[in-house]
């Protein structure tokens, strides 16, 4: 997961923001469109999962994406979004995207009606799975006429800023803060290294020589800037993946616990608890009711 800045090119040809399609069909050669890349800029960003399924990183967050689902990620807020395939097996995948700053919306004088939904995204905000409505707005945006896209746009907007509740992924906005170059390639090696070795023991040492720094130092800076301890987000991280093979695959827990990196049963169902409320049987029953 790089922690990188991100250049876009916003009022391209004839848009006053951008927007775009990327795909991958199964058995498709080259480099997956959910892919190991932690970044963030200063625009603001809805990303749509038309097809494809595995976990988003965004803040401090950890959660599962699913076909159908969108997220609206606030200014300098980093994120990533990376694929799971069961076996080795690439899936299709499509992902629609709208970039856009926050300026350029204030521009509007309309805009001032937006003002809960600027703070929400400052968090990251999950929304859930689009409306067919919805889905024809940014079918519209990522189309062909600039006119009816702009028309969509603010249909959009609209849509999402009249829900009843929003839903907010990272428990930290300090992520809204520009970082520096320093720290951002600090958290590109820290990041990764996570995400390459959860499914085994990382110790405290270890990371904090990956970061290169002592263990009392790295402890301190990575909850200051991810808002959570190491340990816990390794717990969140591994049991967003364990919740994952619970819910799509019909394997064993013993399997399960260790794909997921905990090294025993207790500590899997302690952490399980601790982290989504019920145990692993249970969580698994109530997502897969027969």
């Amino acid at each position: 997961m790089k922690a990188t800045i991100e250049n876009i090119r916003i009022a391209e040809k004839d848009r006053s923001y951008h927007s775009y399609v990327l795909s991958q069909r199964v058995g498709q050669r080259g480099p997956s469109i959910f892919t190991d890349y932690w970044h963030y800029h200063p625009e603001i960003e809805i990303t749509y999962v038309v097809k494809g399924e595995g976990l988003a990183f965004i803040g401090n967050k950890i959660v599962e994406f699913k076909a159908g689902q969108a997220f609206l990620i606030g200014p300098y807020l980093p994120h990533n979004f990376v694929a799971s395939d069961e076996e080795e097996m690439i899936m299709d995948r499509e992902c629609w995207g709208l970039q856009f700053t926050q300026e350029w919306l204030n521009s509007f004088k309309e805009s001032a009606a937006l003002g809960p939904l600027f703070k929400a995204m400052s968090f990251g905000v999950d929304l859930g799975q689009f409306t067919p409505e919805e889905h024809e707005d940014f079918a519209n945006i990522v189309g062909t006429n600039s006119l009816k896209s702009m028309g969509s746009f603010f249909n959009l907007m609209a849509s999402i800023a009249e829900r009843r509740e929003l839903k907010t992924i990272s428990t930290t906005s300090a992520y809204s803060n520009v970082m520096s170059q320093k720290i951002s390639k600090r958290m590109e090696r820290v990041s990764k290294y996570i995400q390459d070795n959860y499914q085994r023991a990382i110790t405290l040492s270890e990371i904090s020589d990956v970061a290169s720094m002592t263990e009392q130092s790295f402890s301190r800076w990575f909850r200051q800037t991810s808002g959570l301890t190491f340990i816990d987000y390794l717990m969140q991280l591994r049991t967003t993946v364990a919740s994952h093979l619970l819910v799509n695959t019909n394997k064993p827990m013993s399997e399960v616990a260790e794909e997921s990196g905990f090294n025993s049963s207790s500590s899997f169902n302690r952490s399980f608890l601790k982290v989504k409320g019920c145990s692993p049987r249970e969580f698994r029953k109530l997502k897969r009711p027969l």
